[in-house]
């Protein structure tokens, strides 16, 4: 191995700086429930040993209820903040961190005991070990703060406890240390790698995804434009409806989803035929009821190629882009005629954006609207065609 590659194993698990940082929120994602195990388990034995030595008198029993309310103050803030896709990164870490100087400050206290058990030494150390890997850190900082970590309280133990009690935690904190440092390099750079690999195929996908969408365009002359045109419209009202502050669910990953996937509400066409995609001139109603289907060919698409293999989020948001996008708010859209809230909220927002461009672009057999007499179109719309708070919205950002 170069000295790079062992750097990057160090640093970021065996991938690139760029690519580490960039999985960050979903390693958080995916390692919260580990954290909050450990946390209500780290509780758990902190009254388990509080009641055993109150029971047997030893006097060893402020560590235990210090990590007994210490454990359910953390557990609190992580069942509170932790895992959320709208906290911002910092709390997550601020979470992780506290529990971690949690276990520091319990370990310390133990140490200056001038008895211990073997259990109880034992399940410091075992918490040294376990913590780290349900942190979305550089794996060189826990290598450090589990060396740190041991380190001191070896220390403190030194100075406090008998030469058979030092020798018993000295026999622990090796032992326990260097299990812990090989099961987080190998739990956790194995984590990293498999998320890695997963992102690298949802982008081949979503690539692939685009190609079709720009063959497409290829295909359909008449709206040159209008896929890159209409995905800037989706960001823009988008953008608008978060700082609005009246869509909670809005959270970062939605967003971007939304913004990724509307490219693809159009993939459904690449199933209609030339004559009728290519048609200089406007549709006959039996054309009309064809050309109708590429909304609910474009589903089929988007499910075949990306379910089971995609993060599902995403997946389920181009689904429903490409099927819902001509649902009408009155409910006399298609494919499902679905209603009002029925409607996917991704799917109301591509429809403005899809609509609105058709409206101000020049097309085969209309030439392009004025910008204001397009708004008004939107706005006369407004709760029959779409959604009015949304329509809304959109006409104040456009």
């Amino acid at each position: 191995m170069s000295g790079k590659q062992i750097a990057d194993f160090f640093l970021y698990g065996g991938i690139n700086k760029e690519d580490f940082d960039s999985l960050r929120p979903r390693l958080w994602k995916r390692n919260v429930g580990a954290l909050r195990i450990t946390a209500f388990l780290s509780g758990v034995i902190g009254g388990v040993f509080l009641a055993v030595n109150l029971i047997t008198r030893s006097g060893v029993w402020f560590p235990y209820l210090f990590l007994l309310w210490g454990s359910l103050f953390t557990s609190f803030f992580i069942f509170l903040i932790g895992g959320r896709e709208n906290v911002p990164e910092r709390w997550n870490l601020f979470v992780c961190y506290g529990e971690m100087i949690l276990v520091c400050v319990y370990a310390a206290i133990l140490s200056i005991q001038l008895t211990n058990f073997n259990f109880p030494a034992t399940s410091v150390i075992v918490f040294i070990t376990i913590i780290p890997l349900s942190i979305d850190d550089r794996p060189v900082r826990m290598y450090s703060v589990m060396l740190i970590e041991s380190a001191g309280y070896l220390a403190v133990s030194c100075l406090f406890k008998s030469r058979a009690a030092f020798t018993l935690d000295l026999t622990n904190v090796i032992t326990f240390c260097l299990v812990g440092m090989v099961l987080y390099a190998v739990i956790c750079t194995r984590n990293i790698r498999e998320l890695h690999q997963s992102t690298r195929v949802e982008k081949i996908q979503r690539d692939i995804i685009s190609s079709l969408g720009a063959f497409l365009e290829e295909r359909d002359e008449s709206t040159g434009g209008h896929i890159e045109r209409a995905e800037n419209y989706v960001e823009m009202l988008v953008r608008k409806m978060k700082k609005s502050g009246r869509y909670p669910q809005l959270d970062d990953v939605y967003c971007k989803n939304i913004i990724l996937a509307a490219p693809m509400h159009d993939i459904g066409k690449i199933k209609i035929p030339d004559k009728i995609l290519q048609k200089p001139g406007r549709l006959t109603d039996e054309e009309y009821v064809i050309m109708k289907d590429h909304s609910r060919f474009g589903a089929e698409i988007i499910r075949r190629t990306m379910s089971g293999v995609g993060e599902k989020g995403y997946c389920d948001v181009a689904y429903n882009i490409a099927r819902s996008h001509h649902e009408r708010f009155d409910g006399k859209g298609y494919p499902d005629a679905l209603k009002g809230d029925q409607i996917p909220l991704e799917a109301r927002i591509m429809a403005l954006a899809d609509v609105y461009d058709a409206l101000v672009s020049e097309r085969v057999y209309k030439k392009a609207y004025p910008v204001e007499k397009a708004k008004n179109i939107i706005k006369a719309g407004s709760g029959s065609q779409f959604d009015p708070d949304l329509a809304q919205l959109f006409l104040e950002c456009v």
